[in-house]
């Protein structure tokens, strides 16, 4: 089993899509201009970029960057827990395009599991390389939203990953990580701060 990698499994794909749906429209500027553009066919917008998984032929293509929802901004059982998979969505965000940051924003250093992410994920995306597979799939989180000695919150997490094909700058199989068969279980422990969460840790508790 994979924990970001370097351990035990943790990742989950989103799919999604990006760009600039605006539609571009010549500016009217006088009755003549405005009247050859009414009789003009109307602008059609800027198609939008479509999300592709990693392959062999490329890494995922065109993918959001999860955005925190409003929910999770809250000091709430329910904000923790959408904080908690909002968390994941970034993980999986990290392991389609190798960017590490987000997660390294809302996570502290003593997050055990962040530390196999922080040093795998970039080296596989090193000199052209990507990841395909890999993600996590939450399949449940729970908390009893009681505070810690060191006042924070714990929540516990369902999860497994899937398969990784770890691919070089041509698209070839360099290795293949396999996926888990069982779920395994992770604490994370969180801190309001006051307009959000953070993490503080995460570990592997079992599977």
């Amino acid at each position: 089993m994979l924990i970001f990698i370097g351990g035990c499994s943790a990742a989950a794909g989103t799919a999604g899509q990006s760009g600039d749906t605006s539609a571009s429209r010549p500016a009217a500027s006088g009755s003549t201009e405005a009247s050859q553009e009414s009789d003009s066919p109307a602008a059609l917008p800027a198609p939008t970029p479509s999300y592709s998984q990693a392959s062999g032929d490329g890494p995922a293509a065109n993918v959001v960057l999860p955005v925190l929802p409003e929910v999770a901004k809250q000091e709430t059982v329910e904000g923790f827990l959408s904080f908690v998979e909002y968390w994941f969505d970034l993980i999986n965000y990290g392991y389609e395009t190798g960017d590490v940051e987000p997660i390294r924003a809302i996570s502290g250093p003593n997050c055990k599991v962040c530390v196999n992410f922080y040093e795998d994920i970039p080296s596989n995306y090193a000199e052209g390389g990507w990841l395909e597979g890999g993600y996590v799939d939450v399949e449940n989180t729970e908390s009893a939203f009681v505070l810690t000695p060191e006042n924070r919150r714990q929540a516990i997490v369902t999860a497994r990953q899937r398969v990784i094909i770890h691919r070089d700058s041509a698209g070839q199989s360099t290795g293949v990580t396999a996926g888990d068969l069982n779920a395994f279980r992770l604490i994370i422990e969180g801190t309001y701060t006051g307009d959000g969460w953070f993490v503080d840790t995460a570990e592997a508790v079992g599977w």
